[in-house]
């Protein structure tokens, strides 16, 4: 979808003060091209006049000059990082970013997410082996106890 044709369309919807059709407009642009900073601050732009601090920030957040009011809105809706960065909707790596700011706030994000999903070495459970043994040990006293069953029952028949 070119992108040209859509912000005229973006531009009269908003002439006439309909918000939520450019909102759609613009979101469509941005999933069409995540990278585009220009359609984020856009969209930013739009929310902001509906006042809505949290969309504002989601789409800002790679902006350098983004509102910090509506940055924390941002992270309080989202506080997990990998939540963060997975509602930013970029695709591909941070080089992507046209811009320093958007890179190094992308890594950094980024980082953030792993340090969350994946603790630290020494912070991991250990035993995974012991709970492995634990579990086939519950599976073959299962499969013993159906078996036993099994030849109480035929027996019984007997």
């Amino acid at each position: 979808m070119p992108k040209a044709p859509v912000l005229d369309k973006v531009a009269v919807d908003l002439a006439h003060g309909h918000t939520q059709p450019a909102i759609q407009r613009l979101s469509s642009l941005v999933n069409a091209y995540p990278h585009d900073l220009d359609l984020r601050h856009r969209l930013a732009a739009v929310h902001r006049m509906t006042g809505n601090a949290v969309e504002a920030g989601r789409w800002d957040y790679l902006n350098p000059t983004a509102e910090p009011a509506e940055t924390s809105a941002f992270e309080r809706a989202f506080p997990s990082a990998p939540r963060r960065l997975a509602a930013l909707r970029w695709r591909g790596s941070a080089d992507l970013a046209p811009t320093e700011h958007a890179r190094r706030r992308l890594v950094e994000l980024t980082e953030a997410a792993e340090r969350e999903v994946a603790p630290p070495a020494e912070t991991r459970p250990r035993g995974r082996r012991g709970a492995l043994a634990v579990a086939a040990l519950a599976g073959a006293l299962v499969v013993v106890a159906l078996a036993v069953l099994g030849a109480v029952t035929i027996l019984q028949a007997f």
